[in-house]
């Protein structure tokens, strides 16, 4: 980071006497700017939660959206005869095949072999 020049100017008249005393102390021990920049830090990121949970909430308006709306298609193809009703039944998640121990490959007949050729490349290093 480039040096900065002082450009700054705190008006200590009107803080009350706890917050001047908290700030003259981190001042004594040099650490008022890194103070004052843990508390800027601490702002921006309230803020950036604040915008997440905004989002959240669009993003829990638009998953309620959509189940209307699966809903309503869900009735309109029934009443239709668009589609069975029995094709709406919840599926059941399909069993997962259990692994056993064992061989994962028979080692001991290898066959094949290596040019010279397949080796020039490897030759470089």
């Amino acid at each position: 980071m480039s040096e900065r020049q002082n450009a700054f100017t705190i008006k200590t008249n009107r803080l009350s006497d706890e917050v001047y005393n908290k700030l003259a102390k981190a001042a004594k021990s040099r650490k008022l700017g890194d103070y004052i920049s843990s508390l800027i830090l601490r702002d921006l990121d309230d803020s950036s939660n604040g915008r997440k949970a905004i989002e959240d909430k669009k993003t829990y308006e638009m998953l309620e959206h959509i189940k209307n709306e699966l809903a309503d298609l869900k009735t309109l193809a029934k009443t239709t005869s668009f589609v069975g009703n029995d094709s709406f039944q919840k599926e059941e998640p399909s069993k997962v095949l259990q692994l056993k121990e064992g061989k994962v490959a028979d080692l001991e007949n290898i066959s094949g072999s290596l040019d010279d050729d397949d080796l020039e490349e490897y030759n470089d290093f």
